[in-house]
């Protein structure tokens, strides 16, 4: 008669295992005596490791993707009957961070000052304070910044720094010379609107967020402002059509941009300057107003560049890890740890955006990065990995331990 059939989801505990890797010695008869050699073992990237690149891979998933403090997962291992100290994950977590920051990380880094279209938004963090003296007063964490960078499509970066401040900005953008996309900050403005210079060389040109200006416009519409109730519907207009367009090809989008959503935009802040006149005093609907009309070239560039968005809010976004971080494990130990941490949230988020598995990624890079050239490091990027992937030997990568073979270019 057949059979009725239900399903039900059953959890199996994550099983933990020990790799064991055993190298051979060989007792060499020579003219002078017998000698002992061992046979070549894998290179790998943590050097008498207690930790395999998985367990580490896995470990740093769960705190910079997941948000779960090193605590917590000290906890769970010891429930699983392996017990790791958060100290030691810490140790961990501050090698691979900073050695995937300096090498895979800043190839990324490199191909998004040079051929992308920039986003990019800011948030805090705490900073442990280092070790007092003794005797002496506790003091208090300080406090940090997170830069996040969204470069087109290709990959989401961070990166640490103690001030957030115009000479900050100025040498985390140095050197690139294209369309960077942020909120009406003034720490920006020594990219764009710097002191004058002698020669011709480029700027950064500063692109301006809708999103911004239209959350200016709803605090005063939600006040029953008839200015925010307009404006409004004018940048609804605004989105609407651009998105229409959203599927074509860049050289098309420009051009249906320029037909269809110059006007509207043209038309938005005619009435902006018009609108400014007729409302008195200090309030949401003159706030509102004064945004759009202080960033209204910056709201224009929009047009400049079919990849430009409308707003940054890709990149906001991207600063949520960041705040999750900053609610579940409070503070970085230190200026070295945020800096190893941004080189880690970069990979991580970049992986989501390729739809990558970041933990076995994780997993993957760190055994291979001991063997790769210098000079191809953007090839282990998130966004080249499938194809670098594919070409490695499937059964090197299948062993826990195994020598891998660089493909050649």
């Amino acid at each position: 008669m057949g059979f009725d059939e239900t399903f039900s989801l059953m959890v199996k505990p994550a099983s933990m295992a020990v790799v064991v890797l055993r190298v051979a010695k060989y007792r060499v008869e020579t003219p002078s005596g017998p000698l002992i050699e061992r046979a070549p073992r894998p290179r790998q990237l943590f050097a008498g490791c207690i930790l395999h690149t998985s367990a580490v891979g896995h470990l740093l998933f769960n705190k910079f993707g997941l948000g779960t403090p090193f605590y917590r997962q000290e906890q769970h291992l010891a429930h699983c009957d392996a017990p790791v100290d958060r100290a030691t994950m810490c140790r961990y977590a501050e090698e691979a961070g900073n050695t995937l920051d300096a090498t895979v990380v800043h190839a990324m880094w490199t191909e998004a000052f040079t051929a992308c279209v920039l986003s990019t938004d800011a948030t805090g963090a705490a900073i442990q304070p280092g070790k007092r003296e003794k005797g002496g007063a506790h003091r208090s964490c300080k406090r940090g910044h997170f830069f996040t960078v969204v470069a087109d499509c290709d990959h989401v970066l961070f990166h640490y720094t103690e001030k957030h401040n115009q000479a900050t900005v100025k040498k985390l953008f140095a050197g690139y010379k294209g369309f960077l996309q942020a909120d009406a900050s003034c720490v920006y403005d020594i990219l764009d609107r710097g002191p004058p210079r002698e020669d011709d060389e480029p700027r950064v040109k500063l692109v301006g967020c809708w999103a911004h200006c239209r959350r200016y416009f709803f605090e005063a519409a939600i006040c029953k402002y008839p200015v925010g109730v307009q404006g409004l519907m004018r940048i609804r207009a605004i989105y609407e059509t651009d998105r229409a367009f959203k599927k074509f090809p860049p050289e098309k989008r420009r051009q249906l941009r320029n037909a269809h959503l110059r006007p509207l935009i043209e038309e938005f802040l005619a009435w902006v300057e018009q609108a400014r006149f007729s409302e008195p005093g200090k309030t949401l609907a003159t706030k509102a107003l004064g945004y759009a009309h202080n960033q209204a070239a910056e709201l224009m560039r929009v047009l400049d560049d079919p990849r430009i968005p409308l707003d940054n809010t890709r990149s906001e976004r991207a600063l949520r890890t960041i705040v999750v971080g900053r609610k579940n494990y409070l503070f970085h130990g230190s200026d070295t740890h945020a800096e190893s941490a941004a080189g880690l949230f970069s990979l991580i988020a970049s992986c989501r955006l390729h739809r990558i598995n970041a933990e076995k990624y994780l997993d993957e890079v760190l055994r291979v990065l001991p063997y790769w050239p210098a000079d191809r490091y953007l090839e282990l990027a998130p966004k080249y990995w499938e194809a670098t992937r594919a070409k490695l030997v499937p059964d090197e990568l299948d062993k826990p331990i195994s020598f891998i073979t660089v493909p050649a270019l």
